[in-house]
């Protein structure tokens, strides 16, 4: 067998001999024999004759030829002129051209670079051009994915920016040490290409030549920052000069912390006293956190969010560019907000980009959504007793849950299948968030050693035994039933994983990763560890913004959280997971489940949004202004607003949405009221000769006056945790489109008992049998784990089969665009509490929803309704999520 590093080398030959002999335009071209050829070419040189691994290193080259990246969407100003196709020629790309090669030493998929390339071109071009005479100031956004690479990309921006003539580029990288730590190290390996951690120690700059640097070291910009150190005053001054004194850019990565922000700007304004003279570029990591104004208006803007401004205008050329990877993030801003002694807000007035992932991207869409190909979620049943979601801030358990032990397993596994899979040498890490206190991580870290050490031992002293001998060891048992239970499709049975388990668990350490003193970094770096790190890290907030933890295959996560930018910014778990995809696991409960699965459901529908808003050629204005009128803005919306403990008020388009009763009281009182209403309704139809026609078992009146729905939404008792189905907004849509409706009513086709159904005239309902919840424990209301209670194939009541495409199947939102009229759907439930054998917690529940026609985000949002979200809902639904995790020092 050959040496896995002579087959890496026959690999990296190979990739970059295609590239140079196709060119870097035309790599959509390159055909399989193209690679074979390359290949045995590479491999015959060094000696290599096993066509079994020839066969291995084609099949992944033409897996990475094959890995592609969209350009995504861009909205600019009416005022947007480009420059840069005209000044291409006279820039020197020397920054750039070193990191497009050190991104192919990183193994960057080569039509991903290209791509990379383009779009970094795309972002540049609505940067201001930094030759430029006068006074200007840009403010711009970058909406990516969590864990899709925004690093590399705003790396490049940063390369580009500097080839172009930006002086002076700082980069804000979160809140905390941590995050800030890694990005300075990736800023140093793929920007500066000197490591900075030994920058004050009079090491010969040869021997501190990172990433890019190895390259080429010629030009090496300037940092008063280090992976080690913040900005500082006394490093400022160990430096000695000012930025004028440098011929190489400048660029400093500082944490968002009001203390640093201020030294920074005041060491700016006292040792520096030509800054008008340098092109500025404010890169905002993260932009979503800690930069936003939460204050109400008219008050002080909040620290961060005063000194970022504040900062900006110290430069009379400056450029803002933010990064979030949450939809919704930065939109609500208000673009008018002005303060004469700070400057304008930081709404990105000037551009907004949204990212496309690529291909191999394994993102919420692929592991949440109802159309998911990976099956990697575990569901959480027995956490509650030792892991409960309310606990103070000194808890230690007693133990760890039984499913955390069986995540731990899945982790060892999956170490030793990658081995097996020849891939030995790379990251593997674990993630266990389950706490927001770093006391309470530090425990749970304790019992994962613990359980790791023994485990260790035990499968050291039992590996090597017969199978039948090995298993008599009740670890190494508990491993062979993991096994069974979540490996066995795998290519490689026990007999074969027995063996490599020591060397699979060997090398594991548990970390904690927070504010604590016992923390630890994460460090993934080659000289470190040139074979690879494989970690458990145990910790909270430090491992939701922003955090890479490389190679993670294993999660293990409770939170209680419904937020939409803190859950998606936990998720850790999306990335690059070439080759291990099908390994990776994560455990959760099924409220989180059910969250994720509907917010990735919604950011999904949101980007393909971006598309149309972009046909529509939008302005950052206008796209704002469709973003905030999408249904799910209220629940955004108002956590950046309800700090001020008033009502926030929503404008929401319902062109083409679907609303539905989410919660659904269930009191027999308010049961009864609504039955009564069904049946008015239904009488008032029958009497009126309204014509109706059976599609299956249900009902459906078509064409039907407006003010059938109009009486039925008036009468109906609504829940008022259910804010989407408010009566009074919908009631005023209803008014403003005027038109006429279809009436849909469900009927449960396999039931079989008669004597439960619904009756009125000639129509029959029969009840749908729903698994509930209890909506927050209590006696009066029901919701379920997905806030749904209706099927989406129940929306294509009512329209023409001859729009119908070929396939015949529709999902609700293509209903919706085609769709004439509204659609009413009404159906009665029987429902049963989740997980438990009782008989019907409740019966004959009537719920509704309705299709509204049209397509969302084609156009500026028109006939605008008002939605009100009120203190006492919200502290319901979410309860106090303003409490920081963990405060992290200066």
């Amino acid at each position: 067998m050959t040496d896995q590093i002579k087959l890496d080398q026959i690999e990296d030959l190979s990739e970059k001999f295609l590239v140079a002999t196709i060119g870097e335009s035309n790599l959509e071209q390159v055909s399989t024999q193209a690679i074979i050829d390359a290949v045995r070419l590479m491999a015959t040189s060094l000696s290599v004759t096993d066509q079994s691994e020839i066969d291995v290193i084609v099949s992944k080259l033409e897996e990475r030829f094959d890995i592609s990246m969209e350009l995504g969407s861009s909205f600019e100003a009416d005022d947007y002129v480009p420059w840069l196709e005209d000044n291409r020629g006279e820039i020197d790309w020397f920054f750039w051209d070193r990191y497009k090669r050190h991104l192919g030493n990183l193994n960057f998929p080569p039509r991903v670079i290209t791509q990379l390339d383009l779009v970094t071109n795309k972002i540049l071009d609505r940067l201001e051009n930094p030759k430029k005479e006068g006074d200007w100031s840009r403010k711009g956004l970058v909406v990516g994915h969590v864990q899709s690479g925004k690093t590399a990309n705003y790396t490049g921006v940063i390369n580009k920016a500097a080839d172009a003539g930006y002086k002076v580029i700082i980069v804000l990288a979160g809140t905390l040490s941590a995050l800030r730590s890694q990005t300075q190290e990736r800023i140093d390996e793929g920007f500066r290409g000197v490591d900075s951690s030994t920058q004050l120690d009079n090491i010969p700059l040869k021997e501190r030549l990172v990433g890019v640097g190895k390259f080429s070291h010629k030009n090496v910009p300037v940092s008063f920052t280090t992976t080690v150190h913040d900005f500082k005053n006394n490093i400022a001054q160990q430096i000695g000069s000012g930025i004028g004194d440098f011929n190489q850019p400048v660029v400093l990565v500082i944490k968002k912390n009001k203390s640093i922000l201020q030294n920074l700007i005041s060491w700016l304004k006292n040792n520096n006293l030509n800054l008008d003279q340098f092109p500025f570029l404010l890169i905002d990591d993260e932009a979503d956190n800690a930069s936003i104004n939460t204050n109400s208006e008219g008050s002080e803007a909040t620290a961060i969010n005063s000194k970022i401004r504040e900062l900006l205008k110290l430069f009379r050329q400056n450029t803002y560019l933010g990064y979030t990877a949450t939809p919704f993030a930065n939109i609500f801003i208000d673009p008018g907000n002005h303060h004469e002694m700070i400057g304008d807000e930081l709404f990105p007035r000037d551009f907004i980009i949204s990212l496309d992932a690529p291909s191999n991207y394994v993102g919420s869409k692929r592991v949440f959504s109802s159309d998911s190909d990976l099956d990697m979620v575990r569901e959480l049943k027995d956490h509650e007793d030792l892991f409960p979601s309310n606990h103070k801030k000194d808890y230690a358990p007693a133990a760890m849950p039984a499913s955390l032990e069986e995540a731990i397993r899945s982790f060892i596994l999956i170490r030793a299948i990658r081995i097996l899979r020849n891939q030995e040498f790379k990251h593997n890490s674990m993630l266990i968030n389950v706490s927001r206190f770093t006391e309470v991580q530090s425990n749970i870290k304790l019992l994962v050693h613990d359980y790791i050490d023994e485990m260790r031992k035990n499968v050291i002293n039992h590996y090597a035994l017969s199978e039948l001998s090995a298993l008599k060891n009740s670890y190494v048992s508990d491993l062979k039933n993991t096994f069974d239970k979540e490996f066995s499709a795998v290519e490689f049975d026990w007999m074969q994983v027995q063996p490599i388990l020591k060397k699979a668990i060997s090398p594991i350490k548990t970390i904690e990763v927070n504010a604590s003193r016992d923390s630890e970094p994460l460090d993934y770096s080659k000289d470190n560890y040139p074979n690879g790190r494989t970690l458990i890290a145990v910790g909270g907030l430090s491992l939701s913004r922003g955090l890479t933890l490389e190679g993670l295959t294993v999660s293990y996560f409770i939170r209680n959280t419904q937020m939409y930018d803190t859950l998606m910014q936990m998720g850790r778990w999306f990335g690059y997971r070439d080759h291990f995809e099908d390994l990776c696991r994560l455990y959760m409960p099924s409220e989180a489940i059910a969250w994720y699965g509907h917010i990735s459901d919604v950011t999904e529908e949101l980007r393909g949004e971006f598309k149309r808003m972009e046909n529509a050629k939008l302005t950052p204005e206008e796209f704002g202004l469709c973003v905030r009128s999408h249904p799910e803005s209220l629940i955004v919306t108002a956590r950046n607003k309800m700090r001020t403990g008033t009502d926030v008020l929503r404008q929401i388009s319902l062109l083409g949405r679907q609303v539905e009763t989410s919660v659904l009281a269930s009191t027999s009182k308010v049961v009864k009221n609504n039955t009564q209403v069904l049946r008015t309704l239904i009488n008032s139809l029958l009497i009126n000769n309204e014509k109706s026609s059976i599609i299956g078992s249900n009902n459906i009146f078509k064409g039907v006056d407006q003010e059938y729905v109009i009486n039925f939404l008036n009468s109906y008792t609504n829940h008022p945790a259910s804010i989407m189905t408010e009566s009074q907004p919908i009631l005023d849509y209803v008014g403003k489109i005027n038109c006429n409706w279809d009436i849909q009513l469900i009927s449960n086709s396999s039931a079989n008992n008669d004597e439960k159904a619904f009756r009125e005239g000639n129509i029959v309902m029969k009840p749908l049998l729903r698994t509930v919840t209890q909506y927050k424990q209590t006696n009066n209301a029901i919701t379920s784990s997905k806030r749904r209670f209706s099927d989406p194939k129940w929306e294509i009541a009512g329209i023409d089969k001859n729009l119908y495409p070929n396939t015949g199947k529709l999902s609700g939102k293509m209903c919706r665009e085609i769709r004439e009229n509204p659609l009413l759907t009404i159906y009665i439930l029987d429902c049963k509490l989740v997980n438990t054998d009782d008989p019907l917690l409740c019966s004959s529940v009537v719920a509704w929803s309705i299709s509204f026609p049209g397509i969302a985000g084609s156009k500026k949002p028109e006939n605008l309704v008002r939605y009100v979200v009120n203190t006492t809902w919200w502290n319901q639904e979410f309860g106090n999520i303003f409490e920081e995790e963990e405060i992290d020092s200066e």
